[in-house]
């Protein structure tokens, strides 16, 4: 076949759509044809060849100088991308593919140059997203990976290691069979990599590499043609942690419900049997028949009462004080008090400072921290070990903890921390070890940590648990500072009085009044508030006992009007249980239910002096 004459070349170079030059190496133009006259913006070939390419055409002239310098060596030049301005200023990216000519010393060259402006434009804007996408799949801990049909992984990206701990590359090249040999989740991915080859698209939870992660697998399609698949996996160990708290927190305020009503209506039986108990018990004189049926009935009264006592305070409804107690001779007390049941080589040490002091129960807090000692003790068992006891003030923003069992509001606390190298708890022991009954010995209620739990939840305080099967455990109590102004006093009136005893339950309110006259005292009933405050307008009222469950009005809001009223009059708050929740109430005392007589002698005598003629 014939070679083109140089005629048909030149028609060929003119017609071209690509722009084609000839330049010498000072940058003067030879030969130019009309697409670049056009790329460059020129009006005709003359005006073109008139500019100078150095000068005129690259917006760096350094750009030329350097390709001329790398390229004159190899002959050619490969698709060269360089920066040029058209005749209006507007800059282009080019890319230049030719070859030198030496012809006499004299070095010239043809070139071809494509407008790629367009191109490299979509590409920065793709660069762009491709890096806004990493980003966001950074900020949500998203991973994600590419396998070809037979499962190689061939990309990988997001925050790997971070989320599992391992270079992005790490397992690139290596087929899902072999990861999941050296490297198992709780979950065998292989199946949904191959459903997603079949086009179907899986989710599913996993667990890897202590994490727990959402993972959707879907078909990876190139023209409509599915040529692998692509799985993410987003980290949801937080959520997941959070969801299960929420779970808990709502087992727990269910159980307590359900622990404190049950609580509540055994405690008004109990009433009624230990107070029956006390007055026989009173009526009949030592050795004489029944005396020793009344003792047990008591005894046995006594015992139920310790029982619903711990399911009050589970459920957090029972009655506090707010005393200032100093921890540190309580704890001491009780240490010593255990002592003779701590295993022969366990060792104990206290680190409270005698000035700090809380607010609230002294008696629920030797409960919590005995309970705390005592599940300690039991988790040395045999083989010893040791049990710190310290306390510290602690300033608390309100933040959950990622310890929290109940998370304390603001404040300032006293943290009572009891701390053992035992054996530790599991992680679905530690979701239920508050819970009512539940227990890990061989005898025992399971009553203990509930009733640390709704104590603590009682006193407005918090509480953490830091533990792990077979490195110890580490209980932290969150417990109100005491401030100057907490205390309160007693009111003590004049002797010689009339009490008054509003309850809801007929049972409760007979013996209660026959308790009462038994003392030595006037009493009156009322069945609800309204019919108490009414007594209260038109009788001679020294005491009031009120029930602080009642229909038609609380005990709390008969309080709240007997203040309103005769802010003086001595009120004893007379309960097992807070079923509305009302908080604290302003009571001059506390009765818990159920109580024997001595208790309420104590506490009228307190309020309102010996009677003038007392039982004898």
């Amino acid at each position: 076949m014939p070679l083109p004459s140089d005629s048909a070349l030149k028609q060929l170079f003119d017609r071209s759509p690509i722009g084609m030059y000839r330049s010498t190496e000072n940058g003067k133009f030879l030969h130019v044809n009309r697409a670049l006259v056009e790329l460059l913006g020129y009006a005709t070939v003359d005006d073109l060849l008139a500019v100078n390419v150095n000068e005129d055409i690259y917006v760096d002239p350094q750009q030329r100088i350097d390709m001329i310098e790398k390229y004159r060596r190899r002959g050619v030049v490969d698709g060269a991308l360089v920066q040029w301005k058209t005749r209006d200023g507007r800059r282009v990216n080019v890319r230049i593919f030719g070859h030198v000519i030496d012809e006499g010393g004299q070095a010239s060259f043809d070139a071809s140059v494509i407008d790629v402006t367009s191109i490299e434009s979509t590409n920065a804007e793709l660069q762009r997203t491709a890096t806004t996408l990493d980003m966001v799949v950074r900020q949500v801990s998203a991973v994600y990976w590419l396998v070809d049909r037979d499962l190689r992984i061939q990309r990988t990206g997001g925050p790997i290691m971070e989320v599992l701990g391992y270079a992005p590359d790490h397992y690139v090249g290596t087929t899902l069979y072999d990861v999941h040999e050296v490297d198992p989740a709780s979950e065998n991915p292989i199946q949904v990599h191959l459903k997603a080859l079949q086009g179907e698209t899986s989710n599913y939870i996993s667990d890897y590499r202590g994490r727990q992660l959402a993972n959707t697998i879907a078909p990876y399609r190139v023209d409509g043609v599915i040529v692998g698949a692509i799985g993410t996996a987003v980290d949801v160990t937080a959520q997941r942690a959070l969801e299960r708290r929420m779970v808990d927190a709502q087992r727990a305020e269910s159980l307590g419900i359900l622990a404190g009503g049950l609580a509540h209506d055994f405690n008004n039986l109990l009433v009624a049997i230990l107070g029956n108990a006390d007055l026989g018990l009173r009526d009949t004189p030592p050795g004489a028949p029944g005396r020793s049926s009344l003792d047990n009935i008591r005894s046995a009264s006594l015992r139920a009462a310790e029982l619903t006592d711990q399911l009050l305070a589970y459920a957090g409804r029972g009655g506090v004080s707010a005393a200032h107690v100093a921890p540190a001779p309580i704890v001491d007390e009780l240490l010593r008090i255990s002592a003779p049941r701590m295993p022969a080589n366990a060792v104990a040490t206290v680190n409270i400072g005698p000035e700090l002091m809380i607010r609230g129960d002294a008696g629920q807090l030797r409960q919590v921290v005995l309970n705390l000692i005592s599940n300690a003790r039991e988790a040395l068992k045999e083989d010893g070990g040791t049990i710190n006891v310290s306390g510290r003030l602690l300033r608390v923003d309100g933040s959950a903890h990622p310890d929290d069992v109940l998370t304390a509001d603001a404040g300032t606390y006293v943290v009572l921390e009891v701390k053992d190298n035992g054996s530790g708890i599991s992680e679905d022991a530690r979701r239920r070890i508050f819970d009512p009954f539940f227990t890990t010995k061989a005898t025992g209620h399971g009553l203990g940590l509930a009733a640390v739990l709704g104590i603590v939840r009682t006193h407005g305080g918090g509480l953490r648990l830091c533990t792990k099967s077979g490195v110890g455990a580490t209980f932290q109590v969150l417990w109100p500072a005491a401030t100057a102004g907490d205390g309160q006093e007693m009111v003590v009136p004049r002797v010689r009085h009339t009490v008054l005893v509003i309850d809801d339950e007929d049972l409760v309110r007979d013996v209660l009044a026959r308790m009462i006259e038994d003392l030595g005292y006037t009493a009156l009933t009322a069945a609800d508030g309204i019919a108490g405050l009414d007594l209260v307008e038109h009788e001679r009222i020294d005491a009031v006992l009120v029930d602080l469950t009642m229909p038609r009005m609380s005990g709390a809001e008969v309080v709240t009007q007997l203040r309103a009223r005769r802010p003086a009059l001595p009120i004893v708050l007379c309960t097992g249980y807070d079923r509305d929740r009302r908080g604290p109430v302003n009571a001059d005392a506390y009765l818990p239910k159920p109580f024997r007589i001595e208790a309420l002698e104590q506490t009228l005598a307190k309020l309102l002096g010996a009677p003038a003629s007392a039982h004898s």
